[in-house]
């Protein structure tokens, strides 16, 4: 086997940048702001305008290859630079899209739409080149060749890092050579994000006619498919078909995560079956086709099943984004599989045509996922709040109004009116929703219900403490106690963490000793020749000496903390809020707890 030259490498090399310079850009500057946040780290108070650089970046590659690839087909020099005007423009409007502020109003949200908008650029990159020709065996030779170079690149990037890392490892130990750890994550930020996009953009053909006159095919993505992904489809596919029989038979309801199942190997099938498809034509593989035909007409059944879990979720708890995105991904099934088994049709790219038109049409306006889960959530809302006269004429009864204490922060004199008002599960489903509105949506749409002015008081809390649960204070406004009310037998977990720890002041102190240490656990150390025990006694931690004893009621701290931030499974906190001392003759002790982890129970 003849191995390429240097000299033939770096003129693919060249050839790859002068072809795609700004998909190569994109991965630098990316990788550039990913090594600057990693050198600053815990140094830049406001992170988010660097993170959006980076996303904006990380999108840039496959939109910018996606420009440059169609250009080269279809058009001259006009369609070159109005295909990279237009992707810099979307980039411009994507990257003005993300929140940039590190405020409490921030949501998921916009991160979401970024998401499905990098996945509609993906499928532009697998069909773009061909929408204007049928040549469908050119269509599979050119995603073959990009499914084969993003494996290869991966391969190679992967064995570069392990190798570099190992060298760099073998210096610190060898001739102590003193390496700082960050290196090693840089390092792979660099080959992750440069080499492995410049090897695989080098390894694009650039005669992508020619492809359509291609008929060999590899034998290893047979194997691959036919003795790996297929034999999982099969498994997969009984067991959905078992879980179907169970409900016929038994009469049970179907779980709302059989729909996830469903629409991940749905997909899985599809993929096999693309994989799969032009050797059908081959002489000795008719089964293949009859496989796909048969895989088509299976999906119908696991559709339906698919559509019921799918739309009891929506019967009981209302539309969310997530469950509109499965309503939408099991309308393409259908679509994809009358097509390919009532149809008997052959164009393969109709499937990721569809499924970008689908997700770019879905992913905005009044019909969109993000305003139809927002407007769901809230009439649901509303109607639990109506029918339990919280809510009268769109305004809070009961409202808790708040005033701003000079030390105690937020306080208000009529919290809980309105507790008793619900039984523990409306209670749940408010708490639900609110949680909901306030990781997807915000509460823009709710704000009017309330009498004060709710975002000046989020902005007091925020000045109190910079993280706030913003769920919490409305739920509590509502005149209700933000908790999840548990059954006896359930178990809740709670993790309570100090975010700001960077900076610790040990001014007036003489000492800081670090401790990590369990309820059922102590530890024992030793300062200027005098024996400390740091350990639990009934409930409480004790320092102890020859001296005396300082007591801390981590219990007590954990119930007020839960009694301020609600039961969420995880609180991020400034470190004033947990912190506690006391005082024992000579000694002045400063706790400040990094992590705390709390277990509760229904009956508790």
């Amino acid at each position: 086997m003849r191995l390429p030259s240097i000299e033939h490498l770096w003129k693919q090399s060249v050839a790859a940048l002068l072809r795609f310079p700004l998909s190569i850009m994109s991965a630098t500057v990316g990788v550039c702001v990913a090594i600057y946040l990693m050198e600053m780290e815990g140094k830049v108070d406001n992170v988010l305008p660097y993170l959006n650089v980076l996303l904006t970046a990380a999108l840039g590659i496959p939109l910018f290859f996606c420009a440059a690839i169609v250009s080269e087909r279809w058009g001259g020099a006009v369609a070159k630079w109005g295909g990279v005007a237009v992707s810099a423009g979307l980039l411009g409007l994507m990257y003005l899209s993300l929140p940039g502020m590190d405020v409490t109003h921030n949501t998921t949200i916009p991160y979401v739409r970024y998401g499905l908008f990098n996945v509609i650029v993906h499928l532009l990159v697998s069909f773009a080149p061909f929408v204007r020709v049928r040549q469908l065996n050119g269509f599979w030779n050119y995603n073959k060749g990009l499914f084969i170079r993003i494996v290869t690149s991966g391969i190679y990037s992967g064995v570069l890092f392990t190798g570099l890392a190992l060298a760099m490892g073998a210096l610190d130990v060898l001739f102590n050579v003193t390496i700082d750890p960050k290196r090693y994550p840089e390092l792979w930020v660099i080959i992750a994000g440069v080499f492995n996009t410049w090897f695989f953009v080098a390894g694009i053909p650039k005669d992508l006619d020619a492809l359509e006159e291609e008929r060999t095919y590899p034998k290893e993505l047979k194997v691959f498919a036919q003795y790996i992904l297929l034999p999982l489809l099969l498994l997969y596919l009984l067991i959905l078909y078992g879980y179907g029989t169970k409900i016929v038979v038994a009469w049970d309801w179907p779980k709302g995560i059989v729909a996830y199942m469903i629409s991940a190997i749905a997909v899985l099938g599809i993929f096999t079956m693309l994989l799969l498809h032009p050797y059908g034509a081959q002489q000795g593989n008719g089964w293949i086709r009859k496989v796909a035909l048969g895989y088509y007409w299976l999906l119908f059944p696991l559709i339906a099943l698919l559509f019921i879990a799918i739309g009891l979720r929506l019967d009981d708890y209302g539309i969310t984004v997530n469950r509109y995105a499965i309503v939408v991904l099991g309308i393409w099934l259908s679509v994809v599989a009358v097509y390919f088994a009532v149809l008997r049709g052959e164009n393969i790219k109709l499937i990721p045509v569809s499924l970008a038109i689908m997700l770019g049409l879905t992913s905005f306006g009044p019909w969109g996922m993000f305003a139809v889960g927002e407007r769901s959530q809230v009439n649901r809302l509303e109607k639990l709040l109506t029918e339990a006269g919280i809510l009268k004429d769109g305004k809070v009864q009961q409202e808790a109004l708040w005033r701003l204490h000079a030390t105690d922060g937020l306080v208000s004199d009529n919290l809980n009116g309105n507790n008793k008002v619900l039984s523990d599960s409306l209670s749940n489903e408010v708490h639900s929703i609110l949680d909901y509105l306030d990781t997807h949506h915000g509460f823009g749409a709710i704000r009017p219900w309330f009498n004060q002015d709710m975002d000046s008081l989020i902005l007091m809390a925020v000045k109190e403490d910079r993280y706030v649960n913003e769920a919490r204070i409305y739920m509590q406004s509502l005149g209700l106690t933000y908790e999840y009310r548990m059954k006896d037998e359930e178990t809740q977990y709670m993790q309570f963490n100090a975010v700001d720890r960077t900076l610790i002041p040990v001014a007036d102190y003489d000492y800081m000793v670090d401790l990590s240490v369990t309820l059922s656990m102590g530890c024992e150390f030793v300062l200027d020749g005098e024996d400390y025990t740091w350990e639990e006694k009934e409930g409480r931690y004790t320092l102890s000496s020859a001296e005396g004893q300082v007591r801390f009621a981590l219990d007590s701290l954990a119930t007020a903390l839960i009694a301020r931030h609600g039961h969420s499974m995880q609180h991020q906190l400034g470190q004033s809020q947990m912190t506690l001392s006391d005082t024992l003759d000579s000694w002045a002790v400063v706790l400040e707890v990094n992590d705390l982890h709390v277990e509760r129970t229904g009956k508790q």
